[in-house]
């Protein structure tokens, strides 16, 4: 890369052979006396940015080194004179006394539009000056086109009682602080503020000029120093190298592994600084992503969850190791900055999920350690042990336990009930799981009940859920009865309208406006959850709701011109298909209310549905994931 000096200083060129090799010289033509700043560091790193600036539009391709020296006495700030006179009264007055040198650096590159920039502070003590030493110097002119009037190499001890600091930065330029500018600018090295989070993941987002970095486990409010490990063209990653300054909102997080696994993101970041965060992301991600027209919606504030720890009332934990090296624990947390390895990392205590998880865990672990099992590898797809399911559910405490291996046999399992019983009483419901699909995920191909029932019981409000292995039930038990509730509100009903509700799963949302509707249908893919839904309405005795299994695009279709009054959706991640869209909008049901754990395909449904004839008359967020990427959100439409 070519390197451009943009000064027509020689004492600058001097120093700067002895650290690069070859360079090209291009003064710049910034008139220097026009930059106003009082701060006289912030002066030099300004004349130096301009500079380089200046010669690097013109040479987009080449590395420019733009530098600024001034002197400072006190609170003034002594440039470059512009005649004998002024030159003379700068020297009186730094006679017998300690000034400061002050030179500001800036790297710039154009084509990247990368700025670097950096300073040098020395400390200078001349002796008391004679006038006729004074007049003598300002006879050579050596003081022309230098801060403060002196060039320290030409009027050395004569001039100059002692220096504190770099002698080369009172000469025109610090070349070690060059050199550590240089080494960041040609490793990628940048300081950043971090001014917005890109959720759902843990990225913080920093600028320089128009380029957008994303920084993992950054923060907003931080000032960190990072390397570039990717480049795109528009975006680029980078990896932490220093936090120069923490955010205000940073906090101690609770959990040891926190950072290294992959169930929280969040837990150093003040909880309220979350919900800001979300709501921002929620709006940020309607409007300029999907083009949703928010201009007459009703925007209510974000709610937070009831609960903030051991909240969750499901986890799927993965086994790592083998023999006595067994352990259970999450899957590393995923970053663009490095391969992902699937590596389990092992817990002891789980904050957003249950405490049980300290009791459990040892009880599990001592049993197979006993048998000499090995994990299962989603890589080489060898290996036994997969995972190990907890539900717990908040409002009874009832617990169920699901161990997911492959294919083969787990001898003395009674002896394991036995263990588990007197470590957890409220155990209510033991299942082995047989799982031979090679994804890493949790299939239910083949299960057995071990021991006690076959479900365990969770309440919201009055309503009693039976929850079984499969069920798909929201995962924050607390907050989940906070959205039915706001869902509630938001249809109005009279008790006498039709509903149908689309990806229904177990049914909480039917059950919980049955009791203000006339009739209530609900459709999902998944049997199991359809036959759950059934069962929960009989536990309950609620007798006008109806579930219907089957894809949702099928069931519309063979449904023909059935009319209904208000159309709940609560899709999965992706949202609404193609077809189910086109469904929904021939049914032409007055109002909608569609919820969803993803702002982007929500964005880009509610868009179709605007342009379709409906209006986005409500809108809220709701937190279910404290300590996370994600969050709920509910909206209300009409028909026009």
């Amino acid at each position: 890369m070519e390197v451009i000096l943009a000064s027509r200083s020689p004492r600058r060129r001097e120093l700067l052979r002895k650290v690069v090799k070859d360079f090209k010289v291009i003064p710049s033509d910034i008139e220097e006396r026009s930059v106003k700043e009082k701060d006289p560091i912030a002066l030099a790193v300004k004349i130096a940015t301009l500079k380089a600036k200046d010669v690097g539009e013109r040479f987009p391709e080449s590395l420019v080194i733009g530098a600024d020296t001034v002197v400072v006495l006190g609170e003034r700030i002594l440039g470059k004179p512009k005649d004998e006179k002024e030159a003379g009264d700068m020297l009186r007055c730094l006679s017998g006394t300690e000034h400061k040198v002050i030179t500001g650096l800036a790297l710039y590159r154009k084509r990247e539009e990368k700025l670097l920039n950096g300073y040098e502070v020395t400390y200078v003590r001349f002796k008391d000056l004679t006038s006729t030493q004074i007049e003598e110097y300002l006879s050579t002119e050596d003081y022309r086109d230098k801060a403060g009037s002196y060039a320290v190499q030409k009027v050395g001890d004569k001039f100059v009682e002692k220096i504190r600091g770099d002698y080369e930065n009172v000469v025109g330029l610090p070349l070690r602080k060059l050199v550590e500018l240089l080494e960041e600018f040609k490793e990628n090295v940048l300081s950043l503020e971090i001014v917005d989070i890109a959720l759902p993941h843990n990225w913080g987002v920093g600028r320089k000029e128009r380029f957008t970095i994303f920084v993992p486990d950054s923060l907003i409010g931080d000032r960190v120093k990072v390397k570039i490990c990717k480049r795109k063209k528009s975006f680029a990653y980078g990896k932490i190298l220093k936090i120069e300054k923490k955010s205000t909102y940073r906090i101690f997080p609770r959990c040891e592994n926190f950072g290294r696994c992959g169930g929280c993101a969040f837990q150093n970041l003040d909880y309220e600084e979350q919900l800001k965060i979300k709501e921002n992301y929620l709006i940020k991600t309607l409007e300029k992503i999907g083009g949703v027209n928010l201009k007459n919606t009703e925007v209510f504030p974000i709610v937070g969850s009831p609960k903030i720890w051991f909240y969750r009332n499901k986890m799927e934990f993965a086994f790592g190791g083998k023999g006595r090296d067994l352990v259970l624990g999450l899957r590393e947390r995923a970053s663009p900055l490095k391969k992902y390895s699937r590596k389990v990392i092992p817990l002891n205590r789980c904050f957003i999920f249950s405490e049980w998880v300290n009791t459990l865990f040892p009880v599990f672990l001592d049993f197979l350690k006993m048998g000499n099992f090995t994990s299962y590898n989603p890589f080489t797809r060898e290996g036994f042990l997969r995972h190990l399911v907890l539900r717990e559910a908040k409002k009874t405490g009832e617990v169920m336990a699901i161990l997911v291996t492959k294919e083969g046999e787990i001898p003395n399992l009674s002896c394991l009930v036995e263990k588990l019983l007197e470590k957890c009483p409220q155990l209510r419901s033991f299942w082995w799981v047989i799982n031979n699909q090679i994804a890493d995920v949790v299939s239910y191909e083949k299960k057995k009940l071990i021991w006690g029932r076959p479900y365990i019981y969770e309440v919201l409000e009055e309503l009693k859920f039976r929850i079984y292995p499969e069920t798909f039930f929201q995962p924050n038990s607390f907050a989940a009865e906070t959205l039915y509730r706001r869902i509630r509100d938001f249809a109005e009903l009279s008790g006498k309208e039709r509903l149908l509700g689309l990806y229904c799963g177990s049914g909480p949302i039917e059950m919980f406006l049955s009791s203000q509707a006339k009739e209530v249908m609900g459709v999902d893919i998944n049997p199991v959850n359809i036959k759950n839904a059934e069962e929960n309405c009989q536990v309950n005795g609620i007798k006008n709701c109806l579930f219907i299994p089957g894809r949702v695009e099928e069931v519309l279709r063979k449904m023909g011109k059935k009319e209904f009054d208000l159309l709940i959706l609560d899709p999965p991640r992706g949202g609404l298909t193609p077809k189910a869209l086109k469904r929904c909008l021939e049914l032409k049901i007055p109002k909608l209310i569609y919820t969803s754990c993803n702002p982007a395909s929500l964005a880009r449904d509610l868009s179709k549905f605007q342009e379709s004839g409906y209006f986005l008359k409500k809108l809220e967020g709701i937190d279910l994931f404290p300590h996370t990427g994600h969050l709920e959100t509910l909206t209300l439409l009409e028909k026009i």
